[in-house]
């Protein structure tokens, strides 16, 4: 158990992740202590909410730290009002819509001398680590990501996410791209991406292209539509013909097919865990390249439309 004083934080934004995730880790949390909600709609919750940060301070709230858990293209605002404040901020994954506004957020908490922390959740699953450590001892021929989920099972009604900024089948597929490029530190790159657009959005419901680092390539699958099982697995294969098979999200995993390892889901516990550190070192941990390899892939996608959808 912690024996500072807890860190006043305040959620910014309650969608389904907040309430599925965020609360349930800042509430369970020795570090933390949930001061307000900032949302439009009404929060059965027994702390104040309000309509914005700006509201929430001229009320008298005192923070030390936000979580911004709204869609990634309207984020500079709570940003801007928090460093102005002197509050830590945490972003939910992806830490903005572009890289270049991720940057400027980047920016503006230097700045204003804050710690600023670019959340990857998927690298907090219980297993990841142990598969890094396969990584750093072998050296990579060729794998396989298959991240495919049900969108109106996991994400009914958001309608935010079809929208230009709202990523598709990307809001989950680049936690794979974050959990690849933490467990292996190469430079990747996308090649020949191609997307299936509904033709009443805008974002893609599914997605293939390739990852390379030197010699090694990485075939990749996302995919939004219903299917009989959700899939969130990583399959490496090393140049002396080891396997690590990293499913579950990362929370399962077998070496050389042999027993399949199972951890506990706790990715935001340790994450909060990780976020309460930097806020009292003052540091920051601000890592974008699952945002770029995800930027690239739109920049140099070739789309094809299909059927609409029912969101």
């Amino acid at each position: 158990m912690s024996t500072q004083t807890p860190i006043r934080i305040a959620v910014v934004g309650v969608g389904k992740i907040a309430r599925d995730q965020h609360l349930p880790a800042i509430r369970d949390s020795p570090d933390f202590e949930l001061a307000a909600l900032i949302s439009r709609s009404a929060c059965n919750v027994d702390v104040p909410v309000f309509a914005s940060l700006d509201a929430a301070f001229a009320a008298g709230i005192i923070l030390d730290a936000v979580a911004i858990c709204t869609p990634p293209n309207v984020r500079w605002e709570a940003c801007r009002v928090a460093s102005r404040h002197g509050c830590a901020i945490l972003l939910e994954k992806p830490p903005a819509a572009t890289v270049d506004e991720a940057r400027i957020l980047k920016r503006l908490a230097n700045h204003a001398g804050v710690p600023i922390f670019a959340t990857w959740h998927a690298r907090y699953a219980s297993k990841v680590s142990e598969a890094a450590a396969w990584c750093r001892t072998h050296s990579l021929l060729s794998g396989r990501i298959d991240w495919f989920e049900d969108a109106r099972k996991w994400h009914p009604g958001q309608v935010w996410l079809w929208k230009e900024g709202g990523f598709g089948v990307f809001d989950p597929g680049i936690n794979a791209l974050s959990i690849l490029s933490a467990l292996h530190s190469a430079d990747w790159r996308i090649s020949e991406p191609s997307f299936d657009v509904p033709s009443n959005v805008e974002m893609p419901i599914s997605a293939k292209f390739t990852l390379i680092a030197g010699d090694a390539l990485i075939e990749t699958k996302f995919d939004f539509r219903p299917t009989a099982v959700d899939t969130w697995s990583i399959h490496l294969e090393s140049i002396e013909g080891a396997r690590m098979d990293l499913t579950e999200g990362g929370s399962a995993l077998s070496i050389d097919g042999g027993v399949v390892s199972r951890g506990q889901q706790q990715e935001y516990t340790a994450l909060y865990e990780r976020f309460a550190g930097l806020v009292r070192s003052g540091e920051s941990e601000f890592d974008i390249i699952p945002l770029q390899l995800a930027e690239d892939a739109f920049a140099n996608a070739k789309t094809c439309i299909v059927g609409p959808i029912t969101i």
